[in-house]
């Protein structure tokens, strides 16, 4: 049972992580059509659009890698729990820096909780690691 519900939190998690790219991609695109800019930026605005959709790309896909490699080894609490705090931290940062008016605060804790979310991932594999070398021990 417990299996079950902790698929659909990550799949869910997944898919809101999808959601959000989309969300800050047209986020640019709509900032670059009222600037009527191609490439690069004339405004503030559509600097911190760029940067936060940048900012979401460099960091989500190897988080996101490493959870996969949790999920597919059947480790659903290291994954679940690192893409919950990932989809957190990221909705937290991207708020923060997309406003002209920053809250740096805000902008840190989205940033902590992006690198807990890697850390936990880490944590996750370690853990896997640490049983291998356990069961192929015992098994001797």
């Amino acid at each position: 049972m417990y299996r079950t519900v902790f698929e659909i939190i990550y799949l869910l998690s997944i898919l809101y992580l999808c959601r959000h790219y989309h969300k800050l991609f047209m986020n640019v695109v709509k900032n670059r059509r009222n600037t009527k800019t191609s490439i690069g930026f004339k405004s503030q605005e559509l600097e911190r659009a760029i940067r936060a959709h940048a900012n979401f790309c460099e960091t989500v896909p190897l988080i996101i890698i490493l959870s996969f490699i949790l999920y597919f080894n059947n480790l659903l609490f290291f994954s679940v729990s690192s893409l919950i705090i990932l989809s957190i931290g990221r909705t937290i940062h991207s708020k923060a820096i997309s406003s002209i008016n920053e809250d740096l605060a805000k902008r840190r804790l989205g940033m902590r909780l992006t690198f807990f979310s890697m850390f936990v991932s880490i944590l996750g594999i370690f853990y896997y690691i640490l049983t291998l070398i356990y069961f192929a021990y015992s098994i001797n």
